[in-house]
């Protein structure tokens, strides 16, 4: 996918329709459609230039949403003053909703006087936004960090991993929109720098429900800049595995009553072969994701008193195996996952209830 962003006005109608009118020689239906035109207030040159923005952004397949001219806020009314007609009348269509690649649509949209900025709706476009903040004071855990670039930096270099090059955005305030492709299978919503599974202070991301200002837009700080052309790049793994939220905590255990321990040691054993297998037979593209999945539901387990943590390592480490040295993925990188996941799952431990239970249902072992 590469976008590209036009600053140039096409030809107007007038102009046409002058040289319609001083040829002399086309009257009729096209000369009395030209006088129509005539009496329209014509759009000025910012409105048609944000207009071809919208109009390449769409074709180079992003969907796209009027922003309030001059700012960073969608046009579209807000769920809470909704009041149910037109486009909302069989439900609220805020902006994620609404945002098209249709070029009449787009047309339909600037086609007054209001400079409306151009928003790029990140869920329907399939994007992943990186935005990289900036700050004065040097964050101290961070080698004296002031922007997300440097953070994103470190942490890919703690990963001994490299950032591919990508189609960018230079913002009015000195930050960064790196755009990436969602990798399938993956469905990412928004982090915040510094909280939950964000990738650190000063580095926000936009994905599902979130969206971004489009180069080419306009704010009193200034303007956004295309920084670096061409293709958007997959997000890569290492990012996606980073950016994966913990699973939900599964319920504690299936029983109401307490499990004999045979029945609790086959149950955990049920759940181990099943990630395990998971992890063996992980596609391509998916062994990260999948590796620290299972690492995380390992971890609930350790931090509950269910397994041993050295062990549970060294199981996930060999299922892993089968896919070290293919595709890039390496031992080192098999190993940060899993101590990553089961660091994860240690935080929502997670216990299996046992006895005590009558003599009517008990289990007998054998």
């Amino acid at each position: 996918m590469t976008v590209t962003t036009s600053t140039n006005s096409p030809r107007s109608d007038a102009a046409r329709c002058d040289a319609v009118h001083d040829s002399g020689t086309r009257p009729g239906r096209e000369e009395a459609a030209c006088m129509a035109r005539r009496v329209r207030p014509r759009l000025d040159r910012e409105v048609l230039r944000l207009r071809q923005v919208a109009l390449d952004a769409a074709a180079a397949g992003l969907f796209v949403f009027p922003v309030k001219a001059g700012s960073k806020i969608p046009a579209f009314h807000g769920e809470t003053r909704c009041r149910g007609r037109g486009p909302c009348a069989e439900g609220h269509q805020g902006w994620e909703q609404r945002a098209t690649r249709d070029p009449a649509q787009i047309r339909r949209w600037w086609s007054n006087s209001t400079r409306w900025n151009v928003g790029i709706a990140c869920g329907p476009s399939g994007l992943v936004v990186i935005d990289l903040d900036t700050r004065t004071e040097p964050l101290p855990d961070w080698d004296g960090a002031t922007t997300g670039r440097e953070v994103l930096d470190q942490l890919a270099a703690q990963h001994g991993e490299t950032l591919p090059d990508t189609y960018s955005v230079r913002t009015p305030t000195d930050g960064e929109h790196a755009y990436y492709r969602m990798p399938d299978g993956l469905e990412l919503r928004n982090t915040q720098g510094g909280h939950g599974h964000s990738l650190g202070p000063l580095v926000d991301t936009r994905a599902i429900g979130g969206f971004v200002v489009g180069a080419g837009s306009i704010r009193p700080e200034g303007a956004y800049l295309v920084a670096e052309h061409g293709q958007i790049a997959e997000l890569p793994t290492w990012l996606a595995t980073l950016l994966t939220p913990p699973p939900a905590p599964r319920p504690q255990g299936p029983p109401t009553k307490g499990l004999s321990t045979t029945r609790a040691n086959a149950y955990i054993a049920a759940i181990q072969a099943d990630e395990l297998d998971k992890v063996e037979h992980a596609a391509e593209g998916r062994r990260q994701v999948t590796l620290l999945n299972a690492a995380r539901v390992f971890g609930q387990l350790v931090g509950g008193g269910e397994l041993d943590a050295d062990n549970a390592y060294a199981v996930l480490l060999d299922a892993a195996a089968a896919h070290i040295g293919f595709a890039g993925f390496t031992r080192a990188e098999a190993e940060r996952t899993i101590t990553r996941g089961m660091s994860f799952g240690m935080r929502a431990p997670r216990t299996i209830a046992r006895g005590p239970i009558s003599t009517a249902t008990a289990d007998v072992d054998e």
